[in-house]
């Protein structure tokens, strides 16, 4: 068999081979359940995380097993957020919408604030804290880990936006 043809027939195989789907990408601010806060990793090493904290926007805590990130928090809004645009510094109400009723919940008070740790299966858990009986909360932190379900971004409709108030009018009426 000539060589053109050889690599006509490789190119029809190569062809008819399905690749699989490549992951989705994430930004570099992304929290990604079971994967990552920004740019620190599962799985990298302390020499690796040591170096992202020079450069990296904002503090990330590293937890290891065997010598690789097993877990990751942050308590730092603004600079990472989940693909659903949730934060540190939010209500409960988006990451509810995107993650649903967390599988297990334990206590976590300090100082005299009541807070609580929501986990999911996905890889992923939020700190809550709240500052009075109302009940509403506040993400203080979130935290990546190896999950035992698959995770698959959610869309979640925006939330409402309160109207700002009214300017005072010019002269003091």
């Amino acid at each position: 068999m000539t060589r053109p043809r050889r690599m006509w027939l490789l190119g029809l195989v190569l062809a008819a081979v399905p690749f699989p789907a490549p992951a989705p990408s994430f930004p570099d601010s992304a929290i990604v359940p079971s994967r990552a806060i920004g740019p620190y990793r599962l799985g990298m090493s302390a020499a690796e995380v040591q170096r992202l904290a020079h450069t990296a926007p904002c503090a990330v805590r590293a937890s290891y097993i065997g010598g690789q990130v097993s877990r990751l928090e942050t308590n730092c809004g603004g600079a990472y957020r989940t693909p659903e645009t949730v934060q540190v510094g939010d209500g409960p109400n988006r990451m509810l919408a995107a993650y649903g009723t967390p599988e297990r919940r334990s206590e976590s008070s300090f100082g005299g604030v009541r807070g609580e740790w929501l986990h999911y299966r996905t890889g992923i858990a939020f700190r809550l804290v709240y500052g009075d009986e109302s009940g509403g909360g506040l993400i203080q932190a979130i935290a990546v880990f190896r999950g035992t379900a698959p995770y698959r971004v959610r869309p979640v409709p925006p939330m409402p936006v309160p109207a700002p108030a009214p300017l005072p009018s010019p002269g003091g009426d």
